[in-house]
């Protein structure tokens, strides 16, 4: 079975009204819109919306605000349900008629594209003429539907998606990546909001970014996620902290290298919120992925010379220099072999094994080793072993490269 491409929505008030769904924010972004752009995310392309008790102006009104966002691709029908289906409207109702399965779904379910894409690549399994349902457990059905296309007509007498739980087939996902909310009203909304925070957790990859940068970012991310801010901004003040902590590593004494080392941990919490924002708000960008790029390793530029200029006041500038030459030789033949020709962390090496140590080496969680050294005092020590370390790990990616390339030639 194809993957859908049409979600036909049922959008009634809460007892509260409408101002619920279609005003009312979960993590920046009204409930009802932010279900639009999941199920984009999730790969439809095309939404028949349909409104009870909203009359033609509120709908015009809702629908010229949705397609003006620029995040919005999609093609929007909005109606109301019991006109789309009356008989001076019936071929225009004929025409939005689906030729394979759709999803059906109610105007104030929370969820995740990737909970919707899971969903849907299960329900691939399950017969066309079947109704499917994504349920929390075995016990609570709901939430989401994949109707055959058969099933069309019925919507005009249909009161929800209720009315489908007894006879649908139902798919549960694994707990940890499955979850969906209907919003009814403040309470539900506000675990809408946690939950969406909490599942962003399974974006990171990263050993500390899971275990440690997380348990502070998700908190940073729910405030940030409520104000005007971009994650361009947030990329750009991160690199802002990265400065002051190569200032404080300049500073070469100890109090200097641990409020150094303490504002480089926090650049790699803050860079999980830039993360966060994207994704919370829609905003992921090609761009946006570029200039995180960019201020890392300007981040990385400001930390190492901040260490040797703090060497230097207290050793002086051969102990210094030294191991600093050395570090940015093999950084930038790292720096080299990584990104180019292909462009991107490592896509040359990406059908060998070296990538996964690229990955790896190229993480945050280095920062945290620094961290250490400067608790004990030895940033010198650090500044040494990165020096003669970036040189063997080009040495690495140098033999790993002509490898990959006689592999290549020789392969007919």
């Amino acid at each position: 079975m194809n993957s859908p491409h049409l979600a036909v929505i049922l959008l009634s008030p809460p007892d509260s009204g409408y101002s619920l769904t279609l005003e009312n924010k979960i993590a920046g972004v009204p409930v009802f819109k932010r279900l639009l752009l999941t199920l984009q995310r999730a790969g439809i392309k095309e939404f028949l919306v349909l409104s009870r008790q909203l009359d033609e102006r509120e709908i015009e009104i809702h629908r010229k605000g949705i397609e003006k966002d620029s995040r919005f691709k999609g093609l929007l029908h909005w109606h109301d349900r019991a006109e789309f289906f009356a008989a001076p409207n019936k071929e225009q109702a004929n025409a939005l008629t689906p030729s394979q399965p759709f999803l059906l779904v109610n105007g104030n379910l929370v969820t995740h594209q990737k909970v919707i894409r899971r969903f849907m690549e299960s329900a691939n399994n399950n017969k066309l003429d079947e109704i499917i349902c994504l349920a929390l457990d075995a016990e609570k059905p709901g939430g989401l539907y994949l109707l055959p296309q058969t099933k069309f007509s019925t919507l005009s007498h249909r009161n929800g998606s209720e009315n489908d739980e007894g006879k649908a087939e139902r798919i549960v996902l694994s707990a940890n990546t499955n979850f969906w909310v209907e919003v009814r009203d403040n309470v539900s909304a506000m675990e809408a909001e946690r939950k969406l925070l909490r599942y962003g957790k399974n974006h990171y990859h990263q050993f500390m970014d899971i275990w440690v940068n997380s348990l502070f970012s998700v908190h940073i991310s729910a405030m940030l996620v409520k104000t005007p801010v971009t994650p361009n901004m947030l990329s750009l003040f991160g690199m802002f902290i990265g400065f002051l902590s190569g200032w404080c590593f300049a500073q070469g004494n100890y109090l200097g290298g641990l409020a150094g080392g303490l504002l480089l941990a926090f650049t790699a919490i803050w860079d999980c919120c830039d993360g966060d924002v994207a994704r919370l708000k829609f905003l992921e960008s090609d761009f946006g992925e570029k200039l995180d790029t960019i201020c890392d390793n300007l981040i990385n530029v400001f930390i190492f010379t901040g260490m040797m200029l703090g060497v230097a006041k207290t050793q002086g500038w051969g102990p210094a220099l030294i191991p600093f030459t050395m570090l940015a030789t093999g950084g930038g033949l790292i720096f080299a072999f990584i990104y180019f020709p292909k462009g991107g962390k490592g896509s040359f090496f990406k059908e060998s094994r070296m990538y996964d140590i690229i990955q790896t080496l190229a993480s945050r969680n280095f920062i945290y080793v620094i961290l250490l050294f400067a608790i004990g005092g030895h940033l010198d020590w650090f500044l040494w072993l990165a020096g003669i370390g970036s040189l063997i790990f080009a040495l690495m990616l140098f033999i790993a490269r002509r490898q990959t390339i006689k592999t290549v030639l020789s392969d007919p």
